[in-house]
């Protein structure tokens, strides 16, 4: 049986896929819930849904009219291009996502960050999941940030749930026969933010 907190963030999925489509745009689920997605099932709870929006600058004011329209409250952090909503306990945080020609960029810390990757890696098709349906970031995706995590920050470190999943997608690789050194030859970051804080690397 779903908890509470499960159904509502099943409804904040459909909710993300239907305004995303409204505004001509695609939103891609990242992070903890693209396993849940993949295997078809809840697997644990989650605090949050992390995702990624094509052209978000570009489409944030509509979305944002629309999200109000369902009920969510809304805020927007200029200094890291975030968007986000919140109806009750269910979070949703969305990041900047560009495509040029065959990169796709994720501005994970808006111009400060940005996580370079083949846009092949992103599904084409939604995934159904319960009765809501959702873009995700895909198995080469998921494995780079959880077996290179300094692409993203030179501090972060690996949860359990980080590394269980890691173990779960460098299996997904295997199965499809996807060279883990060919991935993470394939991802490479830029972040300002930190090197302003004294790391050179990035």
């Amino acid at each position: 049986m779903l908890s509470y907190n499960q159904k509502q963030q099943l409804q904040a999925l459909k909710d993300i896929f239907d305004i995303s489509g409204l505004c001509s745009t695609q939103t891609f689920i990242w992070g903890g819930m693209v396993m849940d997605i993949m295997e078809g099932c809840f697997l644990r709870e989650h605090r949050d849904i992390d995702c990624f929006t094509l052209n978000l600058l570009d489409v944030k004011e509509k979305m944002d009219r629309l999200f109000i329209q369902k009920g969510y409250s809304t805020d927007f952090v200029t200094e890291i291009d975030m968007y986000k909503v919140q109806k009750e306990n269910c979070r949703v945080a969305f990041n900047r996502l560009e495509i040029q020609n065959e990169t796709a960029m994720w501005r994970h810390i808006g111009d400060k960050g940005t996580l370079y990757f083949p846009r092949t890696w992103l599904k084409d098709a939604p995934m159904i999941f319960y009765n809501s349906y959702g873009f995700v970031s895909g198995i080469e995706f998921e494995y780079a940030i959880k077996a290179k995590v300094s692409l993203l920050s030179p501090e972060w470190q690996l949860r359990e749930s980080d590394k269980f999943a890691l173990e779960y997608f460098t299996d997904a690789l295997e199965k499809q026969h996807i060279s883990p050194v060919s991935v993470l030859g394939s991802t490479w970051s830029d972040n300002p933010y930190w090197r302003n804080k004294g790391y050179k690397e990035y």
